[in-house]
């Protein structure tokens, strides 16, 4: 019964499936985000398990032969597929101070367990759903077109999903209201695929009507949003709270401190007189006249106030988010006084483009602990400040630090920040406290900070001879430069050392051993990969490499474009159309019976590696060719490589639906697990992008070598 149903019901609810992962991969990866306050880390690893979990859906599904079972589970999975990711958000808000201890940051080994714990309902059913399909779909055991065709259907859902995300929903809706359209795609997708019968029609009809009403009146009448996240900030009230394309923004009050919450991470509380004072007047004194000052983020929190001490005739202000500004302005009444130029912008692009000169350049951002954030402390970036600078002007930035004691990583770390200042400036100066005060400039500095304010006579309540007296001392200087290791790496756009330090001061919080959980998944791909043919070796590889060069080209387009924010979804849009592409090319060789055989798939490695290598080419020798045209293109073709070579697997490697499809998913979405969290979290930080893109032509090769080797016994 259930191979004569009309093509359309699963096709759609493919479709559906399609839009709901990506709608909710996204969302639940964000609410992880914001509420583990986490970084490239915790995305990578959400990310790998994402994949990882529905591989092994995928491979589960084809042990279902039976007919009746896979239409009866298409149907259950396909509901509660529908609900399963507004739970995800509400789970995740609750048991983030219940399991975890209220206050603490948890460690890496716990949030991946209670992660995994949470992705596997839903991430089981969705891989199941695409192998249980393409079952379905087959009008005998021997149609090898399914494969290919539920492939290419559930791409069109990803398009669809990441374009409505990331242009409509992310602006317009919260991370759970988010997950309300995907939940009634998916109860429509239930509906239609409804059994014949006056009964068991009926009730499936019933099922599905009293979920979409459930959904309507849960919307409507209930605000789960601000009642979940009242949870995350007990003791304080929410005044205000939002979602814009650069995270999720919260603004606190507790009796007279306003705080705001970026992304899960705390930005700054006011009044908080000591941060202001510190990362203007260590920096500002050191020049005889100040007349011109770019500040990168930071006015809301009161920086202002602080640089208009010295008389100053221009500011220009550079904030990313307007949704900060917008909140600044309603919960702490802010006016900027007429030399305050306000410019909502990139401040790395900002910078690019303005033709100003500046006096003093002070950066109020977080450390590097972001490949995002990373890219304000590289030798390129600090190229680019000195020459908006006047000459002997300075540049001023904290770094987190200790008094008193400095770790290893942790000197590495601020060793790599001096080092590559260094290769700019002609002296750099640390000041230590609860911050490290970074000072750069080609003219002689202080740190008599305390004789240089007093001078001036500008009023402090903390910069002055009284407390800096015995906070700021020559011994503590002396063992902050005696810390500082001239051998650590320059940081670089492409090479991010100084982020790979932070990362590793991060981790070292924890006090985890990672060595057991590295080795038993070390053991289990390199078992699986010794244990599949050469083409599911291919596939393998191509997913590998492609989720690897998505994070390189999100990471390149971040470097030269400003926040990834704003151009993930034109690149997750743009992969997934080239997997459509890919796909339908491949489906329509199939079609009119072109030959498919090994050379097919030696073919399409062949062109991954000519692709890499033109990549590096641009990389190296167009940067200034690299617009948003470019990085779209680029990825389109690579989505198209991948794509293709998927159902060209399929027909060579074809047994029957279930037992081709699971292999085929499984191989895809393993590759992609195992790519995204070495290459993202390990082979970028420590060997830059340029190695990363030679290991993966290194790895193709490898493949290209055993399909040429094995011939005949390639499958």
């Amino acid at each position: 019964m259930a191979r004569n149903l009309k093509t359309f019901p699963i096709l759609f609810a493919i479709t559906a499936l399609g839009i709901s992962s990506v709608i909710t991969q996204i969302t639940v990866i964000r609410e992880f985000i914001n509420v583990f306050e986490g970084n490239e880390v915790v995305f990578g690893i959400l990310f790998s398990l994402w994949l990882l979990l529905t591989g092994l859906g995928a491979w589960l599904a084809k042990f279902i032969t039976s007919s009746r079972t896979q239409m009866f589970l298409l149907r259950l999975s396909l509901y509660l597929v529908a609900f399963l990711p507004i739970f995800h958000i509400i789970l995740i808000r609750f048991f983030r101070d219940e399991i975890f201890i209220r206050g603490e940051l948890p460690g890496l080994g716990p949030m991946i367990i209670w992660a995994t714990i949470l992705l596997i309902p839903y991430c089981i059913l969705s891989g199941g759903l695409l192998t249980l399909a393409c079952s379905i779909l087959a009008v005998s055991d021997s149609d090898d077109r399914s494969i290919g065709r539920i492939y290419f259907f559930d791409n069109i859902g990803d398009i669809l999903g990441g374009v409505l995300f990331t242009f409509i929903l992310v602006r317009f809706c919260d991370n759970l209201t988010a997950l309300y359209l995907p939940a009634i795609l998916c109860l429509l997708g239930f509906l239609s695929l409804k059994p014949e019968g006056y009964g068991r029609g009926l009730f499936y009809s019933s099922l599905g009507i009293i979920g979409l009403i459930s959904l309507f009146c849960v919307g409507w009448f209930v605000n789960l949003n601000s009642i979940s996240l009242n949870w995350l900030y007990p003791y304080q009230k929410i005044v205000d709270h939002g979602e814009s394309p650069y995270g999720r923004l919260v603004v606190t009050q507790s009796h007279d401190q306003i705080s705001f919450f970026e992304s899960g991470g705390h930005l700054f509380s006011v009044p908080n007189t000591f941060a202001n004072e510190e990362i203007v007047h260590y920096a500002l004194p050191q020049l005889p006249k100040v007349e011109s000052v770019l500040l990168v983020s930071g006015g809301i929190a009161g920086v202002i106030d602080e640089i208009m001490k010295y008389d100053v005739r221009n500011i220009d202000y550079v904030e990313l988010d307007p949704a900060i500004i917008s909140a600044g302005v309603q919960h702490l009444d802010i006016h900027f006084p007429p030399v305050v130029h306000l410019h909502l912008d990139d401040g790395r692009k900002f910078i690019q483009k303005t033709d100003k000169k500046y006096d003093g350049v002070i950066l109020d951002l977080p450390a590097p602990g972001s490949l995002q954030l990373n890219r304000f402390y590289t030798l390129e970036f600090f190229k680019e400040v000195r020459s908006v600078l006047l000459p002997g002007g300075v540049i001023c930035f904290g770094a987190p630090g200790a008094e008193n004691y400095i770790s290893d990583d942790q000197a590495r770390f601020l060793s790599s920040l001096k080092n590559t200042l260094k290769q700019v400036f002609k002296n750099v100066l640390i000041i230590p406290g609860e911050k490290n005060i970074f000072i750069a400039s080609d003219s002689p500095l202080s740190s008599d900070i305390a004789s240089l304010v007093s001078s001036r006579n500008i009023e402090t309540v903390y910069v002055n001879k009284n407390y800096l007296t015995g906070r700021v001392t020559p011994e503590r200087l002396s063992f902050v430069e005696g810390c500082i290791i001239d051998s650590v790496p320059v940081n670089h756009d492409l090479r991010p050392t100084a982020f790979f330090y932070r990362m590793r001061v991060w981790l070292s919080m924890f006090q985890e051993n990672y060595r057991i959980p590295l080795i038993v998944v070390s053991l289990f791909f390199i078992v699986y990969f010794s244990r599949i043919g050469i083409v599911r070796k291919a596939i393998f590889s191509t997913g590998f490499t492609a989720s690897s060069m998505e994070v390189i080209i999100l990471l390149c387009y971040q470097i030269l474009h400003g926040s990834v924010y704003t151009g993930i979804g034109m690149i997750i849009a743009s992969f997934m159309l080239g997997l459509a592409i890919g796909s339908f090319m491949a489906n329509r060789m199939i079609s009119r019976h072109y030959t498919i055989n090994r050379r097919s798939i030696l073919e399409v490695e062949i062109a991954i590696v000519v692709y890499i290598i033109l990549f590096m080419a641009m990389l190296f020798w167009g940067r200034t060719l690299l617009g948003d045209f470019s990085f779209a293109l680029l990825t389109i073709l690579i989505g198209a490589l991948t794509g293709f070579e998927f159902p060209i697997a399929g027909k060579i490697l074809f047994t029957s639906p279930w037992e081709t499809a699971g292999s085929l998913y499984a191989a895809d979405l393993l590759g992609a697990s195992l790519g995204a969290l070495l290459v993202g979290l390990f082979v970028i930080p420590v060997f830059g992008i340029y190695y990363t893109c030679l290991f993966l032509v290194a790895f193709k090769i490898l493949i290209i070598s055993g399909l040429l080797v094995r011939g005949r016994t390639a499958t």
